[in-house]
């Protein structure tokens, strides 16, 4: 009488088995399916901040919009960029927030980037006009490394906008 209740025990759980295959199987095909497509960006905020300080220095407060039309949501896991202020090479910097953008859905990037001195003084026109509240061309270009469903991924991102 033994050995039929073991019988049954191997046999249910080789059902189960089998059965758990078959749904990772078919859930890795769809994966496989599956377009993702690079985010639309927008550069929706620049609140430049100056440090009257000995060395002067100025930071930059930028908020990145980005539109996920991908059916899956996406997690920024960091974002490296450079920070162009009217065609002019202000910086680079990394941004690591891990940030939630929902399928088919918009989520917003803040990025602090920071200024020294020595930047300043080589485009000190472009940086007086942009204290002085006049027109500015923001130009962020970089990488954009998302964690997706079939892995990470690597996209290019390109903001440009004219605030004033």
């Amino acid at each position: 009488m033994k050995r039929p209740f073991t019988l049954a025990w191997l046999l249910a759980g080789l059902c189960i088995v089998v059965g758990i295959v078959a749904i990772s199987a078919a859930g890795c095909s769809s994966l496989a399916n599956l377009d993702i497509i690079n985010p639309r960006y927008s550069l929706r905020e620049v609140t430049p901040r100056v440090q009257l300080a000995i060395p002067p220095s100025m930071d930059f407060d930028l908020t990145v919009g980005v539109d996920n039309p991908n059916p899956v949501s996406l997690r920024l896991d960091r974002l490296d960029f450079d920070l162009f202020v009217n065609n002019n090479h202000l910086l680079n910097s990394i941004s690591n927030q891990g940030v939630k953008i929902p399928a088919r859905g918009i989520g917003d990037i803040h990025l602090t980037a920071h200024v020294g001195y020595n930047e300043i003084k080589s485009i000190f026109r472009e940086v007086a006009d942009v204290v002085q509240g006049r027109r500015a061309q923001y130009e962020i270009r970089g990488n954009a490394y998302y964690n997706t469903p079939v892995g990470q991924m690597r996209f290019p991102v390109t903001v440009v906008s004219s605030i004033q």
